[in-house]
């Protein structure tokens, strides 16, 4: 429509219907969105309005009562149907490895960093329960990535300024260290960290 004047005196340009209510309709105007009651409109324009489609029947919905104590039996006149075969699905995590102890020592947990170039690194915090040094070496982590792939530790790093980097580590008695173990020089998607023994 180029306009449209109401009952009240307003006048709207270029006016689109844009829903059919009830009691009014809604439309895009120069002056924006407006809701307008029927009784406002022209006699001309409420009869011209489009007229809502009915609502298409739906069957009607039956459910049964819940009772946890039902029995529900098989058909017994049915021939027994084939067993589908098993569909293999990906592996959602690592496999369970050896226990989180190891030499006394626990992993506390792990943040996936990189270390310069590279980038398949862990940053572990390492807990020593034990009333001795223990030392331990890069070979003595293993990461797990999402497909269950496992990569060995290569070395320790020691952020620190300037870093150093270790082949091993001594953790002093009840104490704990924060080291950087790296495992491979491209990206990881390291789920897991944990001992290799």
């Amino acid at each position: 429509m180029a306009s449209l004047e109401l009952k009240d005196g307003r006048i709207l340009h270029h006016v689109t219907v844009m829903s059919d209510e009830p009691d009014c309709l809604v439309l895009r105007s120069d002056e924006g969105l407006v809701k307008v009651l029927k009784s406002d409109l022209p006699p001309s324009v409420a009869g011209s309005a489009p007229a809502k489609p009915a609502a298409p029947a739906l069957p009607e919905m039956v459910m049964q009562a819940f009772n946890p104590n039902q029995v529900v039996e098989a058909p017994r006149d049915e021939a027994p149907k084939p067993a589908p075969k098993p569909v293999q699905k990906p592996n959602p995590g690592p496999a369970p490895g050896p226990g989180p102890v190891y030499k006394g020592c626990s992993i506390i947990s792990f943040k996936v960093r990189t270390f310069q170039t590279a980038e398949g690194c862990a940053e572990l915090v390492i807990h020593n329960d034990n009333d001795a040094m223990v030392e331990l070496r890069p070979g003595d982590f293993v990461c797990l990535t999402w497909d269950g792939a496992r990569h060995g530790g290569r070395s320790i790093i020691t952020d620190a300024f300037p870093p150093s980097i270790k082949r091993r580590e001594f953790i002093p008695p009840h104490a704990d260290v924060d080291d950087i173990v790296t495992f491979a020089n491209e990206a990881l998607d390291i789920t897991a960290v944990q001992w290799a023994r």
